[in-house]
């Protein structure tokens, strides 16, 4: 018998009220270890479909599942220690505290034992945050933001890291280095779901691409063949236009 899929939803309807989901059905499997890019025009529901997966926004019908065990019903707090962690795209870090206390605050999560490891671990993977522990992170450049919103979320070795416009706001040059981190934590057998708008630079490092469109799953392949593939284009530019839901 194969193993479960790292993540999967069936039927995933959400949004923000009952009456109006942004996401409508949306049927998608996951494969353990695979990065997989959710692409699509504004207002498409990629931040809202990724948002419902996390906890941080309803279901209204379908069902999340986590290796195989429905989480759809599972708190927010909860969900981190089913083994998924979620970076936002703004608000992902504590812009008044420093640093250390950003991931000592992550890191209270886990078992006291497990700590002072734990952040030991994310300095040696994150070492322009070793450098300066003590530096408030609000006077973080936009690339060391995006890596100290990492360490937050890898803290708790999580099976399948999911991530909202992880490039957003970064320079040309950041984002090569973001996406090489993103590309290395796959690797260690994080499984990985990102929402991104940089379609090339995602694809480039993602095993698969799926692109929504008014909040349904209108096609998906290789990212090696979406990349060239004509109707990538023409769903990005035949899409809705934005409902002010990403």
């Amino acid at each position: 018998m194969s193993a479960a899929p790292a993540l999967e939803t069936r039927g995933l309807v959400a949004g923000y009220e009952r009456d109006l989901p942004i996401v409508r059905g949306v049927d998608l499997s996951i494969g353990r270890g695979e990065l997989v890019v959710i692409l699509g025009p504004n207002g498409a529901g990629k931040s809202t479909y990724v948002k419902a997966i996390a906890g941080t926004v309803p279901t209204f019908g379908g069902t999340v599942l986590l290796a195989g065990k429905d989480i759809t019903a599972t708190p927010l707090h909860k969900r981190i220690g089913e083994g998924i962690a979620f970076v936002p795209q703004t608000e992902n870090i504590f812009a008044s505290l420093t640093i250390a206390e950003n991931l000592q605050l992550a890191a209270d999560v886990l078992e006291a034992s497990l700590r002072a490891a734990r952040l030991q671990k994310m300095y040696a993977m994150f070492p322009d945050l070793a450098a300066r522990p003590k530096l408030r992170a609000g006077l973080l450049s936009g690339g060391q933001r995006q890596m100290l919103a990492l360490a937050r979320a890898l803290i708790v070795e999580p099976g399948v890291l999911i991530l909202d416009e992880p490039s957003a706001g970064l320079s040309p040059k950041i984002v090569g280095t973001v996406f090489a981190m993103l590309k290395e934590i796959n690797r260690s057998g994080v499984t990985l779901l990102l929402v991104e708008q940089n379609v090339r630079a995602a694809l480039a490092i993602a095993d698969r691409g799926v692109i929504l469109v008014e909040g349904e799953l209108r096609h998906q392949g290789k990212a090696a063949d979406l990349i060239n593939d004509p109707l990538l284009a023409e769903l990005y530019l035949g899409g809705a236009a934005s409902r002010g839901a990403g």
